[in-house]
C-alpha cells in the first residue's frame, strides 16, 4: 500500500515536471557602460572676415547641433546584447525613439573652445547609468 501511494506520488510529480513550459528569462546585467560617460564634440567654421555676435551664435547653434548629432550616433551604437545595439532595439519602437531623445537632449555642454582655424567647437558629456538602462527595461 505504502509502495503503491510513493510509486503513484513519484508518477504525478513526473508529470508536473515534464508539464512544466520552458521559459526563457532575459537579464539585463549592468555592462560596462552602465556608469560611463559618453563625451562628443561638434564644430563649424566661423564665418570669415566678420565678427558680428550674430553669426558667432548661429555658427556656435551648429556647433552644439553637430555635438548632438554625433553623440546620438554614439549612443544608438552602444550593444545592450551581443547581437542587438540600441539603434536596432528602438528601431520600430517610438516610445523607445521619443524616450531615447528625451535621455540625449540632457547631455551638459562641457566646454567651448574657438580654435586657430577660425573654428568653434563644443563638447558635451552624458553620463548613462540609470536613465539609460530605463530606456532599455521599458
Amino acid at each position: 500500500m505504502f509502495l503503491t501511494r510513493g510509486i503513484l506520488i513519484l508518477a504525478v510529480l513526473f508529470l508536473f515536471l515534464g508539464c512544466q513550459k520552458n521559459i526563457q528569462t532575459v537579464e539585463i546585467l549592468r555592462p560596462n557602460w552602465a556608469e560611463a560617460t559618453l563625451k562628443a564634440t561638434g564644430s563649424d567654421k566661423l564665418p570669415a572676415g566678420t565678427d558680428n555676435a550674430a553669426n558667432r551664435l548661429r555658427s556656435l547653434q551648429r556647433a552644439k547641433i553637430d555635438a548632438y548629432k554625433n553623440l546620438r550616433e554614439d549612443v544608438l551604437n552602444i550593444r545592450i546584447t551581443d547581437s542587438k545595439s540600441l539603434g536596432q532595439y528602438i528601431k520600430d519602437k517610438d516610445v523607445k525613439k521619443g524616450q531615447e531623445d528625451d535621455f540625449i537632449n540632457r547631455a551638459k555642454h562641457t566646454e567651448l573652445r574657438y580654435t586657430a582655424e577660425e573654428s568653434i567647437e563644443v563638447d558635451v558629456e552624458l553620463y548613462l547609468g540609470k536613465g539609460f538602462e530605463l530606456i532599455i527595461k521599458k
